[in-house]
C-alpha cells in the first residue's frame, strides 16, 4: 500500500534547487540529499532547455516523488 504525503503546502512551497543547463550534476544530487536531511519537503525546477527526468532525480538522494507539474517537481523524504 502506497504511503500518502502530506500536499497541503505545495503551491506556497519556493524552488530551492534549480536544475541547470548540466542537468542534475553530482553536486546538484549532493545538495538534494542534504536538504532532505534538513527538510521534509523540497521544490526542483527546471531550465526549459533542460532533459527533465524525475524519477533519475530521485534514484540515490534518498527521496520520492511527490507531485510533477510543468518543469517543477516536489520530492519527500522516504518514510520508514
Amino acid at each position: 500500500m502506497p504511503t500518502k504525503y502530506d500536499t497541503s503546502g505545495i503551491q506556497t512551497l519556493k524552488p530551492t534547487i534549480w536544475v541547470g543547463k548540466h542537468g542534475v550534476t553530482p553536486e546538484v544530487a549532493g545538495e538534494i540529499r542534504a536538504q532532505l536531511e534538513v527538510r521534509d519537503m523540497i521544490k526542483i525546477k527546471w531550465l526549459k532547455n533542460t532533459p527533465m527526468d524525475p524519477l533519475a532525480v530521485v534514484n540515490g538522494t534518498g527521496g520520492v516523488v511527490v507531485a510533477t507539474r510543468g518543469r517543477t517537481m516536489v520530492i519527500a523524504r522516504k518514510r520508514g
